[in-house]
């Protein structure tokens, strides 16, 4: 062999050496470490943290430091130009932009050293709540330097996570704390509503000062604390007391203690700061240290109902305390709050791995950052409408001990990894405790089980597929794998929580509970107390798993393709099966019997386009994913056949039986008088493209059956639109009989709400009883009338945003006219408390002068001339008893509909030429009620109209009451007395259902 073949061959050896090796090295894994020693006292007249940090930070990477990124998050609170502030803007939320100085939050007094030298700090050029420390010397590879600060906080009010509500404090995300300096470098970040943390694991000896009147909760267990236990076991024992009374004396001590609540924050808020500041409190110190985690939050009241238990882990040689802290306007609901904590930490121990903390705990709290925020040990939930939705946020909290807590991952960038797979385990535990209900979750425990509407809502449906679904359609889906600041606020709950889940529990009904245990228990043993990745994630289903997943980690996590798997008619005993979608997972399908017997399952690896499959003998019915595990964008086409069924009002559809609901409808108008009927609808919820109506009633005053049917189509991404949505009805009802045909289309750009553009279009069939109506303001006849509009609106920020629209009205028959219109609206926030909304309208007639009265441009509103307004109570003349008609009382009076010039007071006045109104709101700072002002001219009326008023909102009803008309005679256009008012004040529904307009 030659020097050269010699040479070639030993570089080929060295090369093919480092080949192996250097990409073990490159994937060593590291991570550092903080030891934290934090010495704080609360302040709580004056809401602050007067506190010192000394922290020990080791350089566990093969890099040397030259400085330390801190995140000093209650920076976020402190104005209005931080990434916090700036969020909850395009968010819409301007609660904490409006909010007074004295509310908002900062930290300051900061003064860094090093083993007892100063050090330089400098923010972040971007974010006020992030800083670069400065080191006074290199931190070399597996070297410790001891950094100390005092610090100063003031507490915010609670707008997020950190903060206080009187003397409830919630004190989260409170100290100087490192970024993480990993593999891809520093990660500093700054707070952020809609997005999470990212921190380095350590240990944490946390002193706590504070009045000794607290019941206090956090991060960690006590040191030397049999003072404190002690108390908090005396104040557990007067909780089960409390739960133990019956109902009666419940509810008495519990007014009680609400009373006597109310009454003591009354009184502190009577005295000055100066007099609460200079009254000595007891005071008392308290020693929390907990290792393996990586943040530290602590929560304080004085008025908690405190409970008590205890979870013994699987193997039963170890305890884990339980506390339950509560507010006692909150007692009932919280009653079994410990069963919750006790239950969430048995099942996700069982599921992944035991929990290797001391204590687990849920307080009571005010968050306004979702439902409930996890913290190591701890989580803090809020407000809760049942029972079952508080056990779904308690569990739900907790679980983030594994997923967030104990598997460490970069929420800020991976957050389905926290989020994500905790809401799957959150579908798994509900499954498992409760395998007798299918999934169902009670939001409203009266409606649901008492009345018996909506009593099947499962929560894989409600907390995953509904809003994933609702996206996926329309393309307005993003991947799940983002940055959290990537996602529209729209799509964060339902693409990293809901889509995540889904796709995970259907990953596991693929796959078996028995694999999904093996690949779960595996990834938490190596990872637990570390940082993994989705790519680590990953390796340990490519470790368990034969079967190709690409699917998922592919199409799912890093795309927006979707699942649409059809089944065509059985055939010669086969079924054809149709991939419409674009992500091509496994397909389960299942073969029924004519007496709904199952047969057979089959498990039908992914593919496109078509496939055929042969069926058992005796099959009748042919269903695709039968238990609806599958993120299937469309579950209409999922079955061979449907069975009907009925539900009271509401409930969740299956997709596989033809789902009828049914409810009483009583109805009033003056021409039919009472009503009495039902309606009944299929369709017309997210998931169906479809929706057909029926509401036949008995009119009793006619002594005949009226109503309408309807049909609806939805199409997505059709002809330029978004969705395009195209109807049909045909009605009897309010002396009208008649049909139209109507289509709406959406144009925007995908993911955003702004801006937007709708085209819509109906044409009316109307026959409408002579005597039905006021001949004032209808005709009678039939009428053949075309409507078409096209309206444009933008949301500029929270505080401005406008529409504009042209339209036209066209007679086609029996009048022969075309009333073309312009309209815009312009509605500007320009204080907390000050809204105003501003309306103009400009319309004309070109062509007949023969109009029907009631598509004149009527100066005082509208009078619904095509019967498509919700409850329409009276269109019908008054009459004397010699059936003299005499115009005194009829909805045009009484009842203001928004349409043309739109005057609030009743202006007995039309145009049939050019007519132009502006119609201007002003909300007031106390109450529902707004101030409101009208102008308003036509060139065939001889002057302009004015009018000036009050208006008074109660949910669905806007009253109106004139107190200057200028159109009424001249010593009375100002408001005189009460029956002055009283004659000329209106009313208007806002509500949009209406089972028989159009």
């Amino acid at each position: 062999m030659s020097h050269n073949i010699k040479f070639c061959l030993k570089q080929w050896i060295i090369l093919s050496m480092i080949s192996i090796f250097l990409p073990l090295e490159a994937n060593d894994y590291w991570q550092q470490h903080v030891a934290y020693e934090i010495h704080v006292t609360l302040n709580d007249s004056a809401h602050t943290l007067t506190t010192h940090e000394k922290l020990v930070y080791t350089n566990q990477s093969p890099d040397t430091l030259e400085f330390i990124w801190f995140h000093l998050w209650p920076n976020a609170y402190k104005n209005n130009e931080t990434a916090f502030a700036k969020q909850k803007l395009e968010h819409n939320s301007t609660k904490f932009y409006y909010a007074k100085e004295k509310d908002k939050g900062f930290i300051d007094s900061l003064d860094f050293t090093a083993d007892g030298v100063s050090l330089i700090y400098e923010f972040h050029p971007e974010w006020i709540d992030v800083i670069k420390v400065q080191l006074s010397e290199p931190l070399v590879p597996g070297g410790s330097v001891t950094i100390e600060t005092p610090f100063f906080v003031k507490i915010p009010e609670v707008f997020s996570r950190l903060g206080h509500t009187g003397k409830h404090y919630e004190i989260t995300q409170w100290y100087p704390k490192p970024a993480v300096y990993d593999q891809e470098g520093w990660h500093p970040m700054p707070y952020l509503d809609m997005g999470e943390f990212f921190s380095e694991f350590g240990t944490f000896d946390v002193y706590i000062t504070l009045p000794k009147n607290y019941r206090i909760m956090a991060t960690g267990d006590l040191v030397d604390g049999k003072a404190e236990y002690t108390w908090l076991d005396s104040l557990s024992i007067e909780g089960d007391s409390l739960h133990a009374l019956d109902k009666k004396a419940f509810k008495k001590k519990i007014k009680a203690m609400k009373k006597a609540s109310k009454k003591k924050i009354k009184a502190e808020k009577k005295k000055s700061q100066f007099q609460i500041s200079s009254k000595k409190q007891e005071m008392k110190t308290l020693h929390f240290h907990q290792e393996n985690v990586h943040d530290f939050a602590w929560f304080a009241d004085q008025n908690w109902i405190v409970r008590k238990g205890t979870l013994w882990l699987a193997d039963s040689t170890r305890k884990v305390t339980l506390w339950s802290m509560y507010l006692a306007k909150n007692a009932k609901l919280w009653e079994n709050s410990i069963e919750y904590i006790h239950d969430a930490g048995y099942w996700y121990s069982k599921f992944y791995g035991d929990y290797p903390y001391n204590h687990i705990t849920a307080v009571d709290g005010d968050l306004s950052a979702g439902g409930g925020m996890e913290y190591p040990n701890i989580t803090v939930i809020s407000k809760m409408p049942s029972q079952d939705a508080l056990e779904f946020v308690i569990m739900h909290e907790v679980g983030h001990n594994w997923f967030y807590g104990i598997l460490g991952s970069n929420e800020r960038d991976h957050a389905w990894m926290d989020e994500g797979l905790n809401e799957y385990t959150n579908i798994r535990y509900w499954e498992k405790k409760y395998p007798d209900r299918n999934g169902q979750i009670i939001i409203v425990d009266f409606m649901q089980n008492k009345l018996g509407i909506a009593k099947n809502l499962d929560m894989r449906w409600v907390m995953g597929y509904l809003g994933y679904q609702q996206r996926a359609v329309s393309s307005d889906d993003q991947p799940i794998d983002l940055p959290a600041s990537d996602f529209h606020r729209s799509n964060y709950g339902s693409i990293v929580y809901g889509k995540t889940a889904i796709f995970a529990r259907f990953l596991e009904h693929y796959l078996g509970e028995e694999k999904i245990d093996v690949v779960m228990q595996d990834f938490y043993e190596t990872w637990k107390f570390k940082h993994p990745s989705p790519g680590d994630f990953k390796s340990f289903l490519d470790k368990h798993v034969d079967e190709d997943l690409s699917w998922f980690f592919d199409d799912a996590l890093n795309d927006t393709k979707v699942i649409d798997y059809a089944v065509s008619l059985l055939n010669n005993q086969q079924v054809t099966v149709i991939s419409l979608g674009t992500l091509y997972s496994p397909v389960e399908v299942a073969f029924y019997n004519s007496e709904g017997v199952e047969l057979e399952r089959r498990w039908i690896e992914g593919f496109e386009g078509n496939q055929k499959i042969p069926v058992p003998d005796g099959t009748d019915r042919v269903v695709i994913d039968p238990d609806n595990y599958m993120p299937d964008i469309n579950r209409e086409n999922n079955s061979t056949s449907k069975s009907l069924k009925f539900n009271f009002v509401f409930d969740q559809p299956t997709f596989h039986s033809r789902e009828f609901n049914l409810f009483p409808w009583l109805g009033w108008n003056a021409f039919n008088r009472t009503t009495l009927g039902f309606v009944g609808y299929t369709g017309f919820i997210p998931g169906f493209e479809y929706g057909y109506s029926i509401s036949p009633q008995w009119d009793f005053e006619h002594d005949r059956v009226v109503g309408a049917i309807s049909a609806q189509k939805t199409l997505y991404k059709t002809l330029g639109f978004r969705r395009l949505t195209l109807s049909t009805r045909v009605s009897e009802y309010n002396g009208r009989k008649g049909g139209q045909i109507s289509f709406s289309g959406l144009i925007r750009e995908p993911v955003v709400s702004f801006p937007s553009i709708n085209v819509s279009g109906s044409l009316f069939y109307h026959d409408i009883d002579s005597i039905a109506v006021n001949p004032l303001y209808y005709d009678g006849g039939t009428f053949l009338v075309l409507t078409s509009e096209v309206t444009y609106k933008q949301r500029v920020d929270p505080f401005l945003s406008y529409s504009g629209s042209i339209g036209f009205v066209a007679g086609l028959k029996e009048a022969n006219f075309l009333k073309p219109h312009i309209l815009g609206n312009l509605r500007w926030r320009y204080h907390k408390k000050l809204t105003m909304n501003v309306r103009t309208w400009l319309g004309t007639f070109i062509g007949d002068k023969d109009i029907p009265s009631q598509y004149r441009i009527w100066m005082g509103g509208g009078v619904d001339p095509d019967f498509v307004g919700s409850f329409v109570l009276n269109r019908t003349a008054d009459t004397e008893d010699g059936g003299t008609f005499v115009n005194k009382v009829n909805v045009y009076d009484e009842q203001y509909i928004l349409d043309g010039p739109g005057l609030r007071g009743s202006v007995p006045n039309y145009s049939q030429e050019t007519a132009w109104g502006i119609n201007i709101d002003q909300t007031l700072p106390v109450g529902p009620i707004s101030l409101f002002a009208d102008i308003g001219g036509a060139t065939d009326l001889p002057r302009n109209f004015v009018d000036v008023g009050l208006m008074i909102s109660f949910g669905p009803v806007n009253l109106y009451f004139p107190l200057f008309q200028s159109w009424d005679k001249k010593n009375e256009r100002t408001i005189q007395d009460f029956d002055w008012l009283k004659a000329r004040a209106r009313f208007d529904f806002h509500l949009k259902f209406n089972p028989f307009s159009g």
